[in-house]
């Protein structure tokens, strides 16, 4: 037992953050300008969400739906699993909750009563994964060509999906929220083990979404 006293975050691993951000800046460059492609396509729907959830409550899973298994695809499994072993795992997982997100279009209904807390909080919470989060690289004193968005990287596909669905009042919330935030503590502490300051960002992404599920009308 006392051996296992001295391990920490970092002797678990399996690559360095130099490995893990060069990842990460040789995939944007890849795919570049794909980026702006998804920021506009989910500003296209969450524009309206923000103001008639009910028309767009087919429109909103479905592009969330695409993001998430594109991802798991291009990067989780095509990219992080050949650094990392457990995103083999992690792929299935994503694809999983893309298909939980075709499902909640598919059976689409009449929006949820959303309180002013969540509703206001959902569009908070959207609005930094999607506009926010690229920017934490810069404030990490990284390379803006490691810059994380969305449906390009989980973090910022993971915050912006759970503000989306607090915002139009899903009532299968219960069902979409397993996913994202088993993801967001396992990133989060990855990040902590590399010592990188935009750890914080995923742990306040899952306090964030906790505080506006539990707010009442």
């Amino acid at each position: 037992m006392s051996d296992w006293a001295t391990y920490t975050l970092a002797d678990f691993l399996m690559f360095s953050p130099r490995v893990y951000f060069r990842l990460i800046e040789r995939y944007n460059q890849a795919l570049w300008p794909l980026q702006l492609v998804f920021i506009a396509g989910a500003l296209a729907v969450l524009v309206p969400a923000a103001l008639h959830p009910l028309r767009v409550r087919i429109a909103v899973p479905s592009i969330f739906a695409l993001a998430w298994g594109f991802c798991a695809w291009q990067f989780v499994w095509m990219r992080y699993a050949s650094i990392n072993w457990a995103m083999s795992y992690a792929a299935a997982a994503f694809f999983i909750q893309t298909g939980l997100l075709v499902l909640t279009a598919l059976l689409a209904r009449e929006p949820a009563s959303v309180g002013g807390l969540r509703r206001y909080g959902g569009i908070g919470l959207a609005v930094f994964g999607l506009l926010a989060y690229p920017f934490i690289a810069l404030l990490a004193g990284r390379s803006p060509a490691s810059a994380e968005t969305f449906g390009m990287m989980p973090d910022p596909t993971v915050a912006t999906t759970l503000g989306a669905m607090l915002m139009v009042g899903q009532r299968t919330l219960w069902l979409l929220l397993p996913i994202p935030i088993i993801w967001c503590a396992y990133s989060g502490l990855t990040l902590w083990a590399m010592e990188d300051p935009g750890a914080l960002a995923p742990f306040a992404v899952i306090v964030a979404t906790l505080v506006f599920v539990a707010a009442r009308r």
